[in-house]
């Protein structure tokens, strides 16, 4: 049971895949168990955090020490800045010493204040306070990071 709240999520088969439509991204996924996870928190940031859709950016590709990188979930201001950016792993994938390492080291580039990870059976969050990462004990509401 995943700790997002249930979502309406439109799916079809094709040559015996399941798909889902993103919202986001506007377009037929795959549903694998990382996707179901990251269209759950997507959701959760649209319908209960009240992020509007058009800040968030899903699965793009960037850059670390010339390396290509592709974060799972991104939040965007106003002002183009990153306010956060999300892994999503599926839900037996352990949230672990390994997968902070990896969010973090795409943060060097992206330069987020709130970095969450999340396997859709639980959730770790980060924020930058006073130049600081804390652990924190949730997301924050899209109003109060404006």
């Amino acid at each position: 049971m995943l700790i997002y709240p249930a979502i309406q999520l439109k799916t079809r088969k094709t040559r015996n895949i399941t798909e889902c439509w993103d919202i986001v991204r506007k377009q037929w996924i795959a549903l694998t168990p990382e996707e179901l996870v990251r269209q759950h928190f997507v959701h959760y940031l649209i319908h209960q955090k009240k992020y509007p859709i058009e800040s968030i950016v899903v699965e793009k590709e960037f850059e670390v020490f010339s390396m290509k990188k592709r974060f799972d979930v991104a939040v965007i201001n106003k002002k183009q800045e990153f306010v956060l950016i999300a892994e999503c792993k599926s839900p037996e994938v352990k949230l672990d010493e390994k997968v902070i390492q990896q969010i973090l080291t795409y943060n060097l580039t992206i330069n987020a204040r709130c970095l969450v990870l999340t396997n859709g059976l639980a959730e770790i969050v980060f924020e930058k306070i006073n130049d600081e990462w804390r652990r924190v004990k949730g997301i924050r509401e899209w109003k109060s990071i404006i």
